[in-house]
């Protein structure tokens, strides 16, 4: 074997101190948590950035009080924008239980605001029992709300990560 095919001691000594150096700069950059333009207009306060999270969307209208409880693998960012779209155009009107709620309140003419919180962090690392953490934890939060706007059918979906984990885990 010719010394011309190898790296140099030089070359390994300078890529491993460049990949050192990028996960320490890594590790001290905080994490920003949300990009939002009006900081004062973020859903969930400045954090809605977070991902792998359980979060309960508080529907006021009047005198009552209706909670619908979700999860976003992703950014919540990015859950809260299809939410957003379901309740702004009618197409959309049946993707969630949330959005069909608020397209009844639009349809009887009542006002009602959302607020939006998260309820837990949590990951989508699968069990033996082939759920995610994310999913076991929603349907937890959907039995302990007593008035809420969720369907008892979700509690006995499928995972919507498990592809996504086993693929995962395949790779490796």
């Amino acid at each position: 074997m010719s010394y011309s095919c190898m790296p140099n001691m030089q070359s390994k000594i300078k890529a491993h101190n460049t990949r050192v150096i990028r996960n320490e700069k890594q590790e001290t950059t905080p994490k920003k948590m949300c990009n939002c333009r009006v900081k004062g207009s973020c859903p969930l306060r400045g954090n809605c950035l977070i991902s792998s999270i359980i979060y309960k969307a508080t529907v006021s209208s009047d005198d009552t009080k209706n909670v619908y409880v979700g999860l976003s693998g992703g950014p919540f960012k990015t859950r809260y924008h299809n939410h957003t779209k379901s309740f702004r155009h009618e197409k959309y009107s049946t993707e969630t239980e949330l959005s069909k709620f608020v397209w009844k309140l639009k349809k009887e003419e009542r006002d009602f605001e959302i607020r939006w919180d998260i309820v837990k962090r949590s990951n989508t690392s699968m069990r033996q029992s082939g759920l995610c953490n994310l999913c076991l934890e929603e349907k937890i939060e959907i039995i302990n709300n007593q008035n809420t706007l969720n369907k008892k059918s979700e509690l006995i979906s499928t995972c919507r990560h498990r592809r996504k984990v086993t693929s995962r885990v395949k790779k490796k």
